[in-house]
């Protein structure tokens, strides 16, 4: 039988069926009961997570915690976080549950580390202020000695809003695609990046939409797939997207 996933989501909506539907699609079913029994807490209400750490607004940990319990309480085997700023929280969330919570960053700078040797060249990474203010990415990239390049901060500026607009429910329509495409490009010419990072959970959902050539790595992605593996005992070597055409969608 297969383990039970929880899913720790609300941070957004969006994020939270994004990862939902990566796991389902990467399953290997051909009914319904062969897929994997997950507990989805979508919680909105967990108070925004970048203003709490750049600014010391209300902390969204003691709603993190309960939704946690309230996954384990429900059944779940193991968590996972749909969100990638919240993270930031998760060794003390971890401390309030007995079931294992997963880290997305940690499984993708590993991932990368053990696959894409040719990453030797720089990632670009999109993700919020205050998960790259608090080295979520560089702390586990750089230990695997990673190539990690960070945005400048007039091009941080247009991440946070194109990651805004996916929250208000724009993702094919969002006013930032074709400032967020340049960027890219340009990061590409002038830093020789080879590939971004979609280090905010809302980030992915604007993959399908960019114009580049650059791979681009979904941590979404990489997290529902380990899932699937870690829900099912079973190694999915046919599901991971190669390096040459990660974008977002299994290969």
């Amino acid at each position: 039988m297969s383990k039970k996933i929880g899913i720790l989501g609300g941070m957004g909506p969006m994020a939270t069926a994004d990862l939902f539907a990566e796991i389902v699609r990467n399953t290997p079913a051909k009914t319904d009961q062969e897929h994997i029994h997950i507990i989805v807490d979508n919680y909105p209400q967990i108070p925004p997570r970048v203003p709490a750490i750049l600014q010391g607004t209300e902390s969204p940990l003691p709603m993190l915690v309960e939704s946690a319990q309230r996954l384990e309480a429900a059944g779940a085997d193991f968590i996972i976080i749909a969100c990638n700023t919240a993270h930031f929280w998760l060794d003390k969330i971890q401390k309030t549950v007995k079931v294992p919570i997963h880290s997305m960053i940690k499984y993708t700078a590993t991932y990368i580390q053990r696959h894409y040797s040719y990453f030797s060249g720089k990632m670009l990474l999109l993700a919020s202020s205050a998960t790259i203010q608090t080295n979520l990415y560089q702390k586990d990239f750089y230990s695997l000695g990673l190539n990690l390049c960070l945005p400048r901060e007039q091009d941080q500026e247009i991440i946070e809003l194109a990651i805004k607009k996916v929250k208000e429910g724009y993702a094919e329509t969002n006013d930032f695609i074709q400032q967020l495409s340049t960027i890219l490009n340009r990061y590409e010419m002038e830093e020789g990046i080879v590939a971004c990072i979609g280090g905010c959970t809302e980030i992915p959902l604007l993959f399908p939409y960019l114009k580049t050539d650059i791979a681009k790595i979904n941590p979404t992605q990489l997290l529902a797939i380990m899932a699937v593996e870690q829900a099912k005992g079973i190694i999915l070597t046919n599901k991971y997207p190669s390096p040459k055409s990660i974008s977002g969608n299994v290969s």
